[in-house]
């Protein structure tokens, strides 16, 4: 399976597959950039049309500058154009996230991930912070709506208006119920290019009310590429039933406050990291290992390293 190559298109990403990647340590908490170089290798064996760095599962949180530089690096070393990269730039302040934009543009990046400043008070001026960093900054922007990390709620109407004002490269959307506000943006904004991220737990309906692919750090991507190509050619019986198939590993994997740990045991089982270990969120325990091992189990999955063969066969029912 090769990588079908998303990029930019009149400024905007188009269609596709794109992996959120994690950040990876070593068993003492270190940065571990040989498992990050040996996860991008995989990555791009997995059929992703993009990655993306720095997200907020990429606990670019408990980072130092020198390590976010360090991963973006290691990252764009190894895919040396093979895919595109975007980086999240989020902050607090514009001057700071115009220089994270700057940093990205210098590593090879293709566009700028950013969210709302945190604990935004007056969401109307959202639009004008997202004209800003286009006006500014070297890179397309991604506008990512995520209220869990951000604090900030965006209403449709001011979203579409951010996506318009700086002309994004897309949105990462993810401010549940996705479906029911990516019809609400698509509305307001027609030709909004549009990703579903939150572990994919949504992705099927995402994907029916017009979402353009998936931006999310699920172990297995070649999953949900499946199902979105099955979309794509307009066999929604075959995405729909991929999406049932191994729904069970997505939802287990989306856990609250053990999702991270979950979704690095599964890469390090997958044998493309070294080790789980995180530095933000709960590390799973033995009964964690063994719903985990369960449920493989379940959807006939076996960790390897080389490209999951998605195969589901739907039952075809006469009238």
């Amino acid at each position: 399976m090769t990588a079908t190559g998303a990029s930019l298109e009149g400024g905007r990403l188009s269609p596709g597959t794109w992996y959120v990647m994690p950040t990876t340590f070593d068993g003492d908490g270190s940065l571990d950039e040989d498992s990050q170089r040996r996860l991008t290798e995989a990555v791009l064996t997995w059929g992703v049309d993009g990655i993306t760095v720095l997200g907020v599962m990429g606990e670019v949180a408990a980072l130092s500058t020198a390590e976010r530089t360090a991963v973006v690096r290691a990252v764009t070393d190894v895919v040396a154009g093979a895919v595109p990269v975007a980086v999240g730039c989020s902050g607090a302040a514009l001057r700071t996230v115009l220089g994270q934009i700057a940093e990205a543009a210098d590593c090879g990046a293709v566009a700028a991930m950013v969210s709302a400043p945190p604990l935004a008070r007056d969401v109307d001026v959202l639009p004008g912070f997202y004209r800003r960093l286009a006006e500014l900054g070297p890179l397309p922007i991604v506008i990512q709506d995520e209220p869990a990390a951000t604090g900030v709620l965006v209403p449709p109407s001011v979203l579409a208006a951010s996506a318009t004002a700086s002309g994004a490269a897309a949105v990462k959307l993810e401010d549940p119920p996705t479906p029911r506000k990516i019809s609400a943006l698509l509305d307001l904004a027609p030709g909004t290019v549009i990703f579903g991220g939150l572990g994919a737990l949504m992705a099927y309906h995402e994907l029916s009310r017009g979402a353009a692919g998936t931006m999310t750090g699920f172990s297995y991507p070649e999953i949900l590429r499946a199902m979105r190509l099955a979309f794509e050619r307009g066999d929604r019986a075959g995405a729909l039933a991929t999406y049932h198939k191994f729904l069970p590993l997505v939802a287990f994997e989306a856990q609250q406050a053990v999702g991270l740990s979950i979704r690095k045991e599964l890469l390090r089982r997958r044998g493309v990291i070294e080790s789980a270990a995180t530095r933000i969120g709960a590390p799973i325990d033995a009964s964690h290992q063994e719903e985990l091992t369960e449920v493989l189990d379940l959807v006939g999955v076996v960790p390897r390293p080389g490209p999951f063969d998605v195969r589901v066969r739907v039952r075809e029912v006469s009238e």
